[in-house]
């Protein structure tokens, strides 16, 4: 008995240790056919044992290294190699190794403080977070995007984008969902590529309840070399929803860049947005000093009754010539009304120019029509200084006009950027702005003041 109880067990490890034997990835094949071999001689396994352990050793060598790599079933295989993960200066990538798949998530902070040298009309003086939004964006099967952002800055949550983006056809591409109207270069270049804290008078005709920056609606859109073109139909935000009778829109924008170069820039461009009121809008154009935390906007048309639609006309101007650049847009605003009312025209410009002292160059987007990151050539933390960029910009807005005593403003902007890394910005600003006058709408309706303002900020994007 105790004779066969060793016999089976050593019987039992033959068996355990030629089935390890038996795959490629382990042992030698012919070196386990002769240790076989010796243990059928001295009468360790039988004849038939022999055999079946032979033949399975035999089966297992020819199968395709692939096919004895499978994974059992129930336990997964690993990971390295159906997936890629990457977290840098623009976020957490997650791809699939065959590139069909992608998600991205990322955000950004913008920490701001404005102080004010008031002359007449009370500003208040304070600090706010500008802008705290987390976005998913990715892409499905290679040619479905996506992009969802929400912004939670004011405490309020609001959606920035939400859409799906069909590239099957390049380079043509359908843009569906809530997303930027295509009108005016600065409105289509992000908050955190722009030059100056806040975008120039003029996105007073532009960010507006009744008009907007964003919209629900189809684009469509395609690219060359040097140029871009997108047209779209848009109804209202996300948060309009219920109305009988939407207000719609269609707008189109077309960019031209001759020189599009790393270093070397010249663009083109121009834009129409057309609004039509189904339902009779509380419509009213004002703008900001260029400064988000003012309480009052010293130019501001109140609301124009009976208005029917309206019309943006916009057109763009900028350049890059190493590390100097420059941009300028005007965009008029013609307002159509009911009953015969008079019919205002608004409208405004600006100009502005930069210079990167330690060399780097405003980087343009050229299949996109904008500009985007700025990339230091020293990143603070790895033995560089950052970007420094100096600028200056002038603008104004009319909002006087058939009755519509909406005032006049011109502002004066001096501006130092610090660009401590890709994602990391910290920025000055001194505004001289004044209005001549200011709005009827204000406490001291029609009165020329004059208001000095410094603004701060801190950013990251990640």
């Amino acid at each position: 008995m105790k004779v066969q109880a060793i016999n089976s067990f050593i019987q039992g490890v033959i068996w355990c240790c030629a089935s390890l034997l038996a795959a490629p990835a382990h042992a030698d094949t012919e070196a386990m056919l002769n240790l076989l071999k010796i243990l059928q001689d001295r009468g360790t396994i039988s004849q038939d044992e022999f055999e079946a352990l032979r033949n399975t050793a035999l089966e297992d060598e020819k199968k395709p290294a692939a096919e004895q790599e499978q994974p059992k079933k129930g336990v997964a295989k690993n990971t390295q190699d159906s997936v890629k993960v990457r977290a840098d200066y623009k976020g957490l990538t997650v791809e699939s190794a065959d590139g069909n798949f992608k998600f991205n998530v990322g955000g950004r902070i913008q920490a701001d403080a404005n102080f004010f040298d008031e002359d007449q009309t009370p500003l208040g003086s304070g600090a706010e977070i500008r802008r705290g939004r987390l976005r998913t964006q990715g892409t499905m099967w290679r040619i479905w995007d996506y992009k969802f952002q929400v912004d939670f800055a004011e405490g309020e949550t609001e959606i920035n984008d939400a859409y799906i983006k069909f590239n099957g056809l390049k380079p043509v591409s359908f843009t569906l969902g809530h997303q930027k109207v295509p009108i005016t270069l600065q409105s289509m270049t992000s908050s955190n590529w722009q030059v100056f804290q806040e975008r120039a008078l003029i996105d007073g005709l532009v960010d507006n309840p009744d008009i907007g920056r964003r919209r629900l609606g189809l684009n469509v859109g395609t690219h060359g070399n040097h140029w871009t073109v997108n047209s779209g139909f848009f109804g209202e935000g996300t948060d309009d929803a219920g109305k009988s009778n939407e207000n719609w829109g269609t707008a189109g924008r077309v960019t031209f860049a001759p020189i599009a170069e790393a270093t070397r820039v010249v663009h083109l461009g121009g834009a129409a947005y057309y609004r039509n009121f189904e339902h009779d809008p509380k419509l009213a154009f004002s703008s900001r000093l260029e400064a988000h935390v003012a309480g009052t906007r010293l130019v501001n048309t109140g609301v124009i009754s009976e208005a029917d639609n309206l019309l943006l006309l916009g057109g763009e101007l900028s350049t890059v010539w190493g590390p100097f650049h420059a941009q300028g847009e005007y965009l008029r605003a013609e307002v159509g009304r009911k009953n015969g009312l008079p019919e205002p025209n608004f409208d405004g410009w600006y100009l502005q120019a930069g210079y990167f002292l330690t060399g780097e160059s405003r980087r343009y987007e050229v299949d996109k029509g904008r500009y985007g990151r700025v990339i230091p050539k020293g990143i603070v933390g790895q033995g560089g200084w950052g970007a420094w960029e100096i600028a200056f910009r002038y603008s104004t807005l009319d909002l006087t006009d058939k009755g519509i005593l909406g005032g006049v403003e011109n502002n004066f902007t001096a501006g130092l950027n610090w660009w401590a890394t890709p994602s990391i910005l910290f920025r000055a600003n001194y505004i001289r702005a004044g209005a001549d006058p200011n709005s009827e709408a204000t406490r001291l309706g029609g009165m020329d003041e004059s208001v000095n303002i410094f603004t701060l900020r801190g950013q990251i994007v990640f």
